[in-house]
Formats: C-alpha cells, structure tokens, sequence
C-alpha cells in the first residue's frame, strides 16, 4: 500500500490533526476509521492468514490512522522478564510506508537503552522522542539516515505479556498531541488480533512439525539406512528452523568430527563425509563438544574464525547435542542469513534430535544384530569347510587306496569267479567315493574356496538335469561369506526346479557393481513356492539377512518362480571389483 508523501501535512487525510469540524464529529470520525481497520485485521485473521500477512495489516492499518510515513510491527526475541537491564532483539513482522525496503520484514535489531523502543517496553506506556531525543539515541546517526525527525512506540501485550513493540515515525517536527493514546487504543484491540494471529501459526507449525516427525518415524522404523535418515532430519531442520542452512555431525571417538549431511548454503569448508575441521574453536561444534549442551551464536562477526561462515551468508545458528544410549554421538546445527534465532529454536528443534538418536540407536543394533548373525554363519561355514575337507583329505583318499587295493588282488592266478567278485566290490567302492564326493560338494564346494563364484556356477550348471542360461558379470574375487550364499541361492533353486517345480529351463543372472552383488534365479515351472511352508527358501533368506542382504521370492501358481537377492560386498574385500560382460 502506498504511503503519503513525504512533505504532506501528517494532520490532514485521517491525521492525528484532523480539524474538519468539532472536536466531537472529529473523534468519532477517528473511532468509526478505526472500528473499519479493526475489522479489516480481524477479516484476515477469521480467513486463516499467515500471521505475516496480519502484522503487515496492522502496520498499514495504524499507518494510516495516524498518519505516519512509516510503521512497524516488532516482535521481542528475549522478552525482558523481570530482568532491570534488558538486552535482546527486536525483529520486525510487519512493515509499512516508504522505509519498508530500508526496514523490511525480518530486520533484526539489537535492543538497548535509550531506544524509544527500550522506553515502551521498559514503562509498558507510549513512548516519544524527536529532535535532540532521537538524534541522541544509540541509533541516531541510522536514524536520520532515513530521514525520520520523530517518532511513537506502543507495546503490544499478547497473553498478558509484553510481545512486542509498535513504532510509528514522521519526517515532521512531531506527531499531535494525542497520537500515543490513538495508537494505545488501537494496539490494545489490534493485540487481541495478533495472539490469534499466533495461536493459528502456533497450531499451523504444530500441525506441520508432527507430519514432518511423522515421515521421519517412517523412514526409521522401515529400517532405512542411516544415511537416508540423516539426510531426511536435516532438510526438515532447514525447512522448520534455519533460515539459510542445517547440518548435522558426528563427534568420533578420537576427537575428529564427521560431516554427515547438509542442506542449503554451502562453501570450500563444507564436505559431507569428510572430517569437519574448518570451525570456529569458540563456535558451536567446540561448545557442544565440550559441554553436551546446546550452543548458539548470534553473531558470527564476533566470533573468531567465523569468516568462513559469513562468506557462505550465515550470521546465526543454534546447534543441538544428539545423545545416543547416553553418550553425545553428535549434533545438528541450523543456521541464518539474519540476525539470532528465535528463543526458542532449541525447544522446537529438540523433537527431531531425540528421533535422530532414536534411528542411531536402531541402526546400531541392526549393525550389531547383523555382525552377531554374520559370525554364525561364518562359523557354520567354516565347520562346513572343514567337514569337506577332512572328507576329501580322509575318508575319500582312503577308500580311494582301498578299490585300487582290490584292483591289484584280483590277479590272473585266482580264480575267474573270485575275481569277479572282487571287481564288484571296487566299483562299489567307486561308487561309494563318488556319492562321497556329492556329499561333500553339498556341505562345502572346493571349487568354491579354490576357484570363486564364476566357476562354481559354472559346475552347478554343468551338474544340473535341466536347460540353464547362465549369465555372470563379476570379475575378481568378492568376501567369501557373499561367494557362499550366492552358491547356495543359485544350487537350491537349480535342485527345487528341477524336483518340483517341473521346469524346463532357468535363467541365472549374477552381477557385482556399485558395491552389491545382485543375483536373479528364474525358472518356467509350475510356481506356488512359499517360504512360508518352511522351505529351504527360509534358510536362504536366514544367510541372506545375516549378511546384511535382501531377499525376495514371487511364485505366483502356474508362472513359475523368481528369487532374487542382493549382497552388499564389504570394504576392503570387493572394492576392486570391475563389472564386465560375459555369457556362459
């Protein structure tokens, strides 16, 4: 809305000065001006406005009425309490007139002693000052900057507490007699439409805070990795709290600090993954660090080494310890481009650091729960190991020299009946290695633990009485406790569709890349296979969990049966693997 000119007579136009008639007609002309602005405010308020919009309202309307060049509604960030001295901010929620782009919404503006402001709120009455007062005062020189010569604050009560200030300025020499009590009377209803105001706000960002901790339960109790989570929490932390940027971080147990995640500004200092080494030794992460306790700064100027921060364009943050089974695992900082941060940031952040602890910890004893699992299954595989070997390296070696023992009995010199007998006994004895052999390529194949997975599939494919596609694309070795369950996925499902699922062919494809082995079993048979039954599906998904994999199996009856998984290949073991091309 447009302002008066700068050189018009403040008394004309609705002005404090009004003299259009008797004194009578002329204040209830001002009482019916404002009972219309009023229930302009009040229209916004009943039709769900933001409260921005109403501060804004409230500003152009008080403008308006008295006359004022510029108008401004300003909020307490630190409300004075019962404190003699009072220092805090004000920031300022609704802006009218021709100063409005040099004093927008969401200034910020040290409170001290001696601004006409700090007078309002300090009496709870009307404050004025112009001339000498204003110049004066520890804003002067900014103030006549904007060419501003008078002006009248008015606290706003909201809840029976001081909320806030109002501040009406005038090019001219003053303001008329009576404005303060204009603007008492106007505030003290307009108060009642700021506190709805709020309270919808209030109810708005409550509203908003649950759906936001509501997808975020969902992503921890799916099991999502941390990762996913801790991206998630940050770009709701930006959303809700920061105004320019949110990060969270890990303190590790040798001191260092771990860059988890982070959303919005960003600079040369910031590496998500990377140690966070470039911060302030009096900031935040030093605070948290030390004292467990939530930390703000409200001024990176006088912050040493917070030069890094202002180049990226943030002037404030509040950060949150995060603890995890009552140890600080680490924290989430947001931060802005304006001045401090609302009183109560931490408060409101503290929701979103208890479920960051809360994905920690479950994530930490799935890890734990899968380790666990892993050394079972290492261990079952290592006595499997070791069954085949003794097998192989015992009784198969024995029985071997035995049938060549026989072989060399059955001589020309006895007789042809006896030595039948013998010859019998030998290929017994042969075929008794053979099914040796079987057993022991069941419990644990060799080729496996000598050749790797491409040539154990390979021979299953060979063995197999059915038609099998096989395609394999993995070069190099992957940890042998992924080898064997791989093996184990591809040889039961080869061994059920042959048995019973009737099939005449199956595909078996098999990829290592991007740090997961991904196997894939199909067959045309009749279907309908259910783990559920207590297959030996079960115990493949069991092995395929315990490492850390998925799992999956769709039989639909008379469609055949689909079994796939994934592996992750651990660090150190797989990373050299290169994916290539190569049909079997």
């Amino acid at each position: 809305m447009n302002a008066p000119d700068t050189g018009a007579d403040v008394g004309h136009a609705g002005g404090a000065g009004a003299d259009a008639g008797p004194p009578d007609q002329t204040r209830l002309r001002q009482l019916v001006d404002e009972q219309a602005a009023l229930r302009r405010v009040a229209t916004l308020v009943a039709g769900g406005a933001r409260p921005a919009e109403v501060f804004t309202a409230v500003a152009d309307e008080l403008g308006r009425l008295i006359g004022a060049e510029a108008t401004f509604v300003s909020r307490v960030d630190h409300p004075p309490g019962e404190r003699e001295e009072f220092e805090g901010y004000l920031t300022v929620v609704g802006s009218y007139g021709r100063l409005s782009d040099r004093v927008p919404v969401g200034f910020r503006l040290r409170l001290v002693p001696g601004m006409i402001q700090d007078a309002a709120l300090r009496t709870g009455r009307p404050a004025r000052l112009n001339g000498e007062g204003l110049a004066k005062g520890p804003y002067g020189a900014w103030v006549d900057t904007l060419g501003m010569r008078a002006g009248v604050a008015t606290p706003i009560v909201v809840g029976g507490r001081r909320w806030g200030v109002t501040v009406a300025a005038t090019s001219q020499e003053d303001f008329p007699a009576g404005t303060e009590s204009r603007m008492s009377d106007f505030m003290e209803l307009a108060g009642t439409a700021i506190a709805n105001a709020k309270a919808e706000q209030e109810l708005r960002e409550l509203a908003d805070t649950q759906a936001a901790l509501r997808r975020l339960a969902m992503l921890v109790a799916r099991g999502e990795r941390p990762q996913a989570v801790f991206a998630a929490v940050t770009r709701e932390a930006l959303r809700h709290f920061g105004g320019g940027t949110a990060r969270m971080i890990r303190f590790e147990l040798d001191g260092t600090v771990t860059l988890l995640a982070n959303e919005g500004t960003t600079g040369p200092h910031v590496r998500v993954g990377d140690r966070w080494e470039r911060y302030p030794p009096t900031g935040l992460t030093t605070s948290v660090q030390t004292t467990g306790k939530a930390a703000r700064v409200d001024d990176y100027h006088e912050i040493p080494g917070g030069e890094p921060y202002l180049a990226e364009g943030i002037r404030s943050a509040v950060a949150l310890p995060i603890h995890v089974d009552g140890r600080l695992w680490g924290a989430i900082a947001v931060g802005s481009g304006q001045g401090p941060l609302p009183p109560d940031t931490e408060r409101r952040m503290s929701e979103f650091t208890d479920l960051v602890a809360t994905a920690v910890a479950n994530a930490q004893n799935r890890a734990e729960l899968i380790s666990s699992r892993a050394r079972i299954v290492a261990a079952s595989d290592e006595a499997r190991r070791r069954i085949e070997r003794d097998l192989h390296d015992g009784a198969q070696q024995r029985l071997l020299a035995l049938t060549l023992r026989l072989r060399s009995a059955a001589a020309p010199h006895v007789s042809d009946e006896f030595g039948a007998e013998v010859q019998d006994v030998a290929a017994d004895l042969v075929d008794v290695i053979e099914e040796l052999r079987e057993i022991s390529r069941g419990i644990h194949p060799a080729i496996l633990s000598t050749g790797g997975l491409r040539p154990a599939l390979r021979a299953l494919k060979r063995r197999s009485g059915i038609r099998v596609d096989l395609d394999v694309r993995i070069a190099g070795r992957l940890p042998e406790p992924v080898e064997v369950a791989a093996y184990y996925v591809v040889s039961e499902m080869l061994t059920n569709a042959a048995k019973h699922a009737h099939a005449s062919v199956v595909e078996v494809d098999a990829e290592a890349s991007d740090g997961m082995l991904r196997v894939c079993v199909r067959d045309d048979g009749v279907g309908g296979a259910d783990p559920q039954r207590g297959s030996g599906l079960v115990g493949l998904k069991d092995r395929i969990d315990a490492l850390g994999g998925t799992f999956s199996v769709h039989s639909p009856a008379g469609a055949g049966t689909t079994v796939t998984c994934e592996l992750p290949v651990l660090a150190g073991t797989g990373d050299d693997i290169q994916s290539r091309q190569g049909r079997e």
